[in-house]
């Protein structure tokens, strides 16, 4: 047979096999529209909407489904737009606690609202309480910075009169998200994120999972069956964060100084109006998955940096405390004590870099010791 001939066949059939796992792909969309297989990713439309003061909040009132690959469960607000119980007015023997922070404290990461963390403090301040009646307010709203969650505080959590504000501080994106504002937008009720160091890979991950159901129980099923390997020994490598390594890098770079310079006028601007309020102030501070599973901490830094570079894992969470020394405000740095219990990544979720039920329980916890033994409550 002529090469010429030969090569053309070739083309023909790989054009052929390309045709053939396209239409199967479309018959396969299709008939998992028709029978509705696995038919929500995220939040369902309504959910969000958007608000002069703070960019955007949760819609007051809302029911309806929030999902992720590893989870899927009913969500709902108050009248005051919070994933909380309503609130009426204060009563004397009532000690109020306004959590404050984002999807970390909101929690529909796979936890019903009892069980995320601000509710398990609620619950075993009140075992313990004899004459007191504890109430912890979920004020938590995905992808709020602190400077948000500050304008919350002022324009609107005051009414609720609480007696002590608990700020919590995620460190993988809270400094960036104190400088910059737009990056998350509302679309027909449902919050986008609008960020540009999303890497392309993920973004059309994002987009497939969003948009195609076909592809949602495929990686759903590759993901049952090859969960701890792709985990293991495929994520890891592929997935790199060039903001987050900048965050341990020696000597701290211009853009993170820049951005804890503002971090930390916010929480100094929280201190100031709380003090006036008198209300306490308690930082809580949330690390990444990384810094408390060594096998993740490892890949990480394979991944983001090279034998000429130096850094430390914890520096976010020691800014943040050298600040609250000097400012006499006091921190609960959950790091430690995660590493401490930590076995195998046992308090995130595996595709998703939020706490999950037992995170939540062991946080919970965490904060309540801390709260009784620095005598804040």
């Amino acid at each position: 047979m002529p090469k010429n001939k030969k090569t053309r066949n070739i083309f023909t059939n790989l054009l052929l096999l390309l045709v053939a796992i396209i239409v199967f792909f479309i018959l396969f969309e299709i008939t998992a529209r028709l029978l509705n297989l696995y038919p929500e990713y995220g939040s369902t439309k309504g959910m969000f909407q958007n608000d002069e003061v703070l960019d955007y909040r949760m819609t007051p009132n809302f029911r309806g489904k929030f999902s992720r690959q590893e989870f899927k469960l009913e969500i709902s607000t108050n009248s005051l737009g919070l994933r909380d119980v309503e609130y009426g007015e204060k009563k004397n023997n009532e000690l109020r606690i306004l959590a404050l922070g984002d999807s970390f404290v909101w929690g529909a990461y796979g936890t019903e609202l009892n069980q995320t963390f601000v509710k398990i403090l609620e619950r075993k301040l009140n075992e313990k309480s004899r004459s007191l009646r504890y109430q912890v307010i979920n004020a938590g709203v995905p992808g709020y910075g602190t400077d948000q969650e500050f304008l919350y505080l002022k324009d609107r959590g005051y009414k609720l009169k609480p007696d002590l504000i608990l700020v919590n501080l995620f460190v993988g994106n809270d400094f960036l998200d104190n400088v910059q504002s737009g990056e998350m937008i509302v679309k027909n009720g449902a919050l986008f994120t609008n960020k540009t160091r999303i890497k392309l890979g993920e973004k059309i991950r994002t987009f497939l999972l969003t948009n195609s159901h076909s592809y949602r129980i495929m990686e759903r099923s590759m993901l049952n069956l090859f969960g701890n390997f792709i985990q293991k020994y495929v994520r890891g490598k592929i997935q790199q964060d060039d903001y987050q390594a900048q965050l341990f890098l020696k000597p701290v770079n211009k853009d993170i100084t820049q951005q804890t310079i503002k971090t930390e006028e916010v929480l100094k601007e929280t201190k100031l109006y709380t003090n006036s309020n008198n209300m306490t102030f308690v930082i809580v501070l949330i690390p990444l998955n990384y810094q408390v599973d060594n096998n993740l901490k490892q890949i990480f830094i394979e991944n983001n940096y090279n034998q000429n570079q130096q850094y430390d894992m914890e520096q976010p969470q020691k800014i943040i405390n050298e600040w609250a020394v000097k400012n006499n405000v006091t921190v609960i740095d959950l790091l430690p004590h995660l590493k401490k219990l930590n076995k195998d990544n046992d308090f995130y979720w595996k595709f998703n870099p939020h706490f999950n039920v037992k995170g939540n329980e062991i946080v919970g916890d965490i904060i309540y010791k801390e709260l009784t033994k620095k005598g804040t409550i």
